[in-house]
Order: C-alpha cells, then sequence, then structure tokens
C-alpha cells in the first residue's frame, strides 16, 4: 500500500518520535541511577547508563532530523549523510559500552573467585524497576519501529532507536531473569557464590545477546555512508514500480542503481552509449513524473541520467 507521506511529513514524524524517545530515556536512565546506587549492581548501571546513552543521542539526533535535508553551498544535496553517521557512532558507544561493562563485572568475579572478596548483591528493589523497564524499553522499541514503518523504513535514525530500544529492553529482561534466580538460590548452599558474582554472569550473557543488533546497524549504517547501493526490499519496490510506470516503453536503459543516504533516495539511471541524445526533453519529463511520484512517498529524492 503507497504512503501517502508528503514532503516534510516524514521528518515530522521521525522528529516527534525522537522528542518521544528523549523523555522515555531521560525517565528510565533516572530510575536506573536512584536502583544502581541503592544496589550497586553493575549490570544495573549498564542499563541505566545505556538509557542516559539513549536520551543524549536522541537530543543529538532531533537535532540532525531538523538539519539534514537543509542544503548549503558545499552540501547543496543536504546534510542527509548526518543520518547514518548518527548511527555509526551510537552503535560504536553502544558497543563500548557493553564491553566496559563486561570488564568491570569481571574485575569483580575475579576478587572473589581468586583473592576471596567480595560482597552479597543487594535484590531487594530490583524487581519492581525491572518490571517498569521492560515495559518502557520494548514499549518504545514497538513504537519507533511503527513510526519508521509508516515511513516506509527510510529512516536510519528509527532504524537505529528501536534497535537500541530492544537492547536497552533485553538488558533489563537479564538482569530480571538473574534476580529471580537469586531469590531461589540459597547464598550458604552450593551456587551461593552467584550472590557475589551473579552480576558477572548476567552481564556476560547480556553483552553477548546484544552484541549483534549494534553490529548490524553498524554495518549497515557504514554500507549506506559509503554509497553501497539499497537492498531494502520495500524502497526497491516502489521506485522500481514507479520507473515500470514512466519509463520502461517510452526508451530504454541499460540498469538502475538506487542509493539511500539517510532519508534521501538518489536514483542513477544509466543508460546505453547509443542512446539518442536527441530525446533530451523526454528525459526531462520523464524525470519530473518519476520524482514527483516517489516525492509522495520519500522525503527526498533525485534522479540523474548517466550515460
Amino acid at each position: 500500500m503507497k504512503n501517502t507521506a508528503t514532503l516534510g511529513k516524514q521528518k515530522n514524524i521521525e522528529k516527534n518520535a525522537m522528542i518521544i524517545s528523549a523523555i522515555v530515556n531521560i525517565i528510565m536512565a533516572a530510575a536506573g541511577v536512584w536502583v544502581f546506587i541503592e544496589t550497586k549492581i553493575q549490570a544495573l548501571f549498564l542499563d541505566s547508563f545505556f538509557s542516559f546513552i539513549g536520551f543524549t543521542s536522541t537530543l543529538f539526533a532531533i537535532t540532525i532530523s531538523s538539519k539534514s535535508h537543509k542544503k548549503t553551498k558545499r552540501y547543496p544535496n543536504g546534510l542527509y549523510f548526518l543520518e547514518p553517521l548518527y548511527a555509526i557512532l551510537k552503535s560504536v558507544l553502544t558497543l563500548f559500552l557493553l564491553v566496559l561493562s563486561l570488564i568491570g563485572t569481571s574485575i569483580t568475579a575475579y576478587n572473589y573467585f581468586v583473592k576471596g572478596i567480595g560482597n552479597p548483591m543487594n535484590i531487594g528493589p530490583v524487581l519492581p524497576y525491572i518490571i517498569c523497564m521492560l515495559f518502557l524499553c520494548f514499549g518504545l522499541g514497538i513504537f519507533n519501529k511503527i513510526q519508521n514503518k509508516r515511513i516506509n523504513n527510510i529512516s536510519t535514525i528509527l532504524n537505529a532507536e528501536s534497535k537500541a530500544n530492544f537492547i536497552d529492553g533485553i538488558l533489563s529482561a537479564g538482569v530480571g531473569i538473574g534476580i529471580l534466580l537469586l531469590y531461589i538460590v540459597d547464598i550458604n548452599g552450593t551456587l551461593g557464590f552467584l550472590h557475589y558474582t551473579g552480576d558477572f554472569f548476567i552481564t556476560l550473557i547480556l553483552v553477548f545477546v546484544s552484541l549483534k543488533e549494534p553490529i548490524k546497524v553498524l554495518f549497515s549504517s557504514f554500507k549506506e555512508l559509503s554509497g553501497a547501493t539499497v537492498k531494502n526490499k520495500k524502497i526497491l519496490e516502489i521506485v522500481n514500480k514507479t520507473l515500470n510506470n514512466y519509463i520502461n516503453g517510452v526508451f530504454e536503459y541499460e540498469r538502475c542503481d538506487i542509493y539511500k543516504v539517510g532519508m534521501r533516495i538518489n536514483i542513477n539511471i544509466i543508460l546505453p552509449k547509443d542512446f539518442n541524445k536527441e530525446l533530451p526533453k523526454i528525459l526531462y519529463l520523464t524525470r519530473n513524473k518519476v520524482i514527483d511520484e516517489l516525492k509522495l512517498t520519500f522525503d527526498s529524492v533525485e534522479l540523474l541520467y548517466m550515460f
């Protein structure tokens, strides 16, 4: 079904989603810091700091979303490259945070197993916090995913945000499961060591579960920024259908290369060497029709003919 988003509407949808994300993330970060102070559980620090990064990065995302479509003398096609650049930086920061948290809990586990030093974890206020975080994280992830779907999944920013929201939710779920297990494990029993080192094992599992998504976003955003052709089936379907409607039967072309940089769609139509160069009017009219049609779906579109 064709999306009827007009010029500028996609940016508004993206921006409004980012504002809501910022509000929810700062609430989660504040709650996480409070529970971490109460419990000193490193996995909760990871969870709360992840939300804080989500808040600060969302503020940058709002600015990028409102500025990327603006054209300058140096960037006459707009600043859309800032969108995949943002996704790359956020993915790198996420990976760094995951590794840093794993190192921190590894030191705690080493001190307990090797040096016999450690304190039991305070798990009192954790479960109510986890239940709230699960609702907020997965709810926000689904919300951002739906908003991106409304604009044909073209937003690199919303894609990165929804992935981060789900990772945050997985982190919270993992902490919750780990804490639940500690309620039934006797501190003086065979598995009593988990009361001292459970933080490490929870974080270790969460890191390995969460690594896939930021790496995936990192590679896809890098491809987008470096000029790789589009693989998104929805975008390809819409563009090819429009080209079939206005070009096929009018003139022949060798191939069509489609690129996406942020919310900007670039289409390069490669014409054959023996193309009749006396048909510039047809090319011009066809180009305008294709762009006008695609702008009913995409915020920014450019089409170039190349020999």
